[in-house]
């Protein structure tokens, strides 16, 4: 073919030294492109999507995240953004439960890939369902000194969770959390919803409507700290043939202190001690206890000296 074409050109003569400088030119070429600009392989971390997927299903356990090794020149590869590259799964048809899936990616005409780590992973599909639950507000934090807290109110008694079934069905309430610190007039605070189980562990993966609440909270002037009675408290029966003839304690009066606002010290006049066993009590005794103390007040001191004096019947 070659023959008759250069005779039609009229060139008959060196055919073959033309057709191999040819070949001889290209080879040279791509040997000089592959040694200016040789193959390299890269790793990239990128994101992993999940594609297809009916919108009744929520996705749980998927990794966030994959790793893929690519192959091309260099001058390309350094160029390579991790936004150029994309790594996908497939959950067309997919119903609820686990299911193994292999990850595919998507990479510019000029790259090669080379793997993909994890190149199957395990998912599963979870109904995506919704239920009201109901909102708490806890306060954090101590208001100026003097302030207590009057009445707290929430903008919504209830919030409806969104997600999958399993996490869902685990929530127990919302709680908005306001902070009182140095807070000495009423005020208003958007808390934001956190969903916690039954034993005040948070939930994650949620989706929550509305996700913050409006809390209202009046502070008024009040009493913080106290000094009270101390009246001990027995439990049992002395052994046969005694009776108590005086039974006081030391301090007589302690300072009763709110360590949570709004605990109602004001309102106290007498704190009582934890129950003291009568039953082995043969002689004066002199025995120390605890104060009887609800969650948010301490005693000055904590502890005080019961002395039982007792007698023949």
């Amino acid at each position: 073919m070659f023959d008759k074409f250069f005779k039609a050109s009229g060139e008959t003569k060196n055919i073959t030294p033309k057709i191999f400088a040819i070949i001889l030119a290209v080879v040279l070429w791509l040997y000089v492109m592959n040694e200016q600009n040789p193959p390299i392989e890269s790793s990239f971390t990128i994101p992993l999507e999940v594609r297809n997927v009916a919108t009744s299903y929520v996705v749980v356990d998927a990794p966030d995240t994959v790793r893929v090794k690519v192959r091309g020149p260099r001058s390309i590869v350094a160029g390579v953004l991790n936004q150029d590259l994309k790594a996908y799964i497939d959950g067309k048809g997919l119903t609820e439960g686990r299911h193994n899936i292999k990850v595919s990616a998507a990479l510019p005409a000029s790259l090669e890939l080379v793997e993909i780590n994890p190149d199957k992973i395990q998912l599963r599909l979870d109904t995506t369902i919704s239920r009201q639950v109901p909102v708490e507000v806890r306060l954090s934090g101590t208001p100026a000194k003097g302030a207590v807290v009057g009445k707290v109110a929430a903008s919504h008694d209830q919030v409806t969770l969104e997600g999958p079934k399993n996490l869902v069905g685990t929530v127990e309430k919302v709680v908005a959390v306001a902070d009182l610190s140095g807070k000495n007039t009423d005020f208003t605070v958007g808390a934001p919803l956190v969903p916690v189980t039954r034993e005040g562990k948070e939930v994650e993966g949620l989706t929550i409507y509305p996700d913050k609440t409006g809390v209202v909270i009046s502070l008024t002037a009040g009493i913080t700290k106290k000094v009270l009675d101390v009246k001990p408290v027995t439990q049992g029966e002395l052994p046969a043939g005694l009776v108590i003839k005086s039974i006081v304690t030391q301090p007589n009066k302690v300072e009763v202190r709110e360590t949570v606002p709004g605990k109602g010290v004001d309102k106290l006049e007498t704190i009582y001690t934890e129950p003291v066993d009568l039953s082995n009590i043969g002689k004066d005794t002199d025995r120390e206890v605890k104060l009887e103390l609800q969650e948010g007040l301490t005693g000055t001191p904590g502890t005080v000296i019961v002395n039982i004096r007792v007698g023949p019947r």
